[in-house]
């Protein structure tokens, strides 16, 4: 989303609309409930948070404190709408979001939750020095537990912002992980996942077999775009890219 309500300003790239996503939102939440889905996913960057403010500094005369008390107004705001929309959701912080603040209104969203027949595992990773994705030692244990531990055999979707699969390198950077390798081949072996989804990487991405690897598109950036996963044990999975700007 890349949202700045109350957060002044808006996103150093053009076309990341910051400013329009709050009237977007309601739009979005009419076809939400026209999909009427079981679960909504947001995968990271909730909002667009000065990358100064993150690393614990104003960017401007203003006190840090003033900006992150606009982190949190910003971030309840969409938990409220969230919870307006009356459908249970998964949600994982970005490297845009500030971590703290998202802990503290997304209290209790993090822990594994079985929704609709899935048991969704959220994982909340970090960027390394050189900007790339890594799973830390605390990710790296629930990863574990969830594709090899008696109590998780059972279908799941793994969200996190960044990407497994497919390797992607642009801007001078890489968009899924150091271990991106490993943990695929740990992913395809448990047999357990049906679908890891993630965002990040703003043109999205999408690879279809046995597991689903789907990066999302930017809503912040028109067509702004969303996507609806049908995902059954028993049946292939179903992906549509929909788009609100038509």
């Amino acid at each position: 989303m890349h949202m700045r309500r109350q957060l002044p300003g808006t996103a150093k790239d053009p076309f990341r609309l910051s400013r329009n996503i709050p009237a977007l939102l309601e739009r979005l939440k009419v076809r939400i409930l026209s999909h009427a889905p079981d679960v909504l996913v947001l995968s990271g960057d909730l909002l667009d948070v000065p990358a100064s403010v993150i690393k614990g500094n104003s960017p401007d005369e203003r006190s840090l404190s003033d900006w992150l008390n606009d982190v949190k107004s910003d971030l309840n705001f969409i938990k409220e709408w969230l919870l307006s929309v009356g459908v249970p959701f998964v949600v994982v912080p970005g490297n845009n979001d500030d971590e703290r603040s998202f802990a503290e209104v997304f209290s209790g969203y993090g822990p594994p939750i079985d929704i609709a027949g899935l048991r969704f595992f959220c994982f909340w990773d970090r960027l390394s020095a050189d900007q790339q994705p890594i799973r830390d030692d605390v990710n790296a244990v629930l990863f574990q537990k969830a594709i090899s531990g008696n109590e998780h055999e059972c279908a799941q979707v793994h969200v996190q912002h960044y990407m497994i699969y497919p390797p992607v390198f642009a801007k001078n950077k890489h968009y899924h992980y150091t271990t991106s390798v490993d943990l695929k081949k740990s992913i395809d072996q448990s047999g357990r996942v049906l679908a890891v989804l993630s965002g990040h990487y703003h043109p999205g991405t999408l690879v279809e077999g046995k597991v689903l690897h789907s990066g999302a598109p930017a809503f912040c950036e028109k067509p702004f775009s969303y996507r609806l996963y049908d995902l059954d044990e028993q049946l292939p999975t179903r992906v549509e890219t929909c788009i609100l700007d038509n």
